[in-house]
């Protein structure tokens, strides 16, 4: 056998390989999508008697099996619960970035530790980007958070919440 007839034989092969896998394909859309019309039509354009492979009729209406169980819907998890009482939900994520919002002019206080009673050590400007290393811990009606802005690590708050509404003093500044 020389090598054009090999080459030959396995590209032969290929095709009837590649043909026998449309024609599953084809067959298996066909099951699913309905003729336009109402009446049974033959998959194939030539006349049954005249091909050796079987005909696929589609009926216009297509029928599912049964399944015997109605459909439930799933329950849904329960809402998040603030994790300070008094506090809006935390948004920031411990060893990632965080960033302090432009909403309220002042810059965000950095503290010695978590509470308004603390020193502040720092005031941390507007669009600055700082590290979560910790947190949170409430207290006083706030979410408090450790974190690195350039060389020193202190406590911030995240927002507050009053009157029913939130304000949000820092966000999370993911890479990206």
């Amino acid at each position: 056998m020389t090598r054009e007839t090999a080459a030959g034989r396995r590209l032969a092969a290929w095709c009837f390989g590649l043909a026998s896998a449309l024609m599953a394909l084809l067959g298996a859309c066909a099951s699913v999508a309905p003729p336009r019309s109402s009446a049974p039509v033959a998959a194939s354009s030539t006349p049954a008697a005249a091909t050796a492979e079987p005909t696929l009729l589609l009926s216009a209406t297509p029928t599912l099996p049964p399944t015997g169980a109605p459909f439930v819907w799933p329950t849904l998890p329960p809402s998040p619960t603030p994790a300070c009482p008094g506090a809006p939900r935390t948004r920031l994520i411990v060893l990632e970035r965080g960033r302090v919002l432009p909403d309220d002019p002042l810059p965000v206080r950095l503290r010695e530790g978590p509470g308004l009673d603390k020193r502040i050590i720092e005031l941390i400007p507007i669009r600055a980007v700082f590290y979560v290393l910790d947190g949170p811990i409430c207290n006083g009606g706030y979410s408090w958070f450790k974190v690195r802005y350039q060389d020193m690590e202190g406590w911030l708050a995240e927002g507050r919440l009053q009157d029913g509404a939130v304000s949000y003093f820092v966000e999370p500044y993911l890479p990206g």
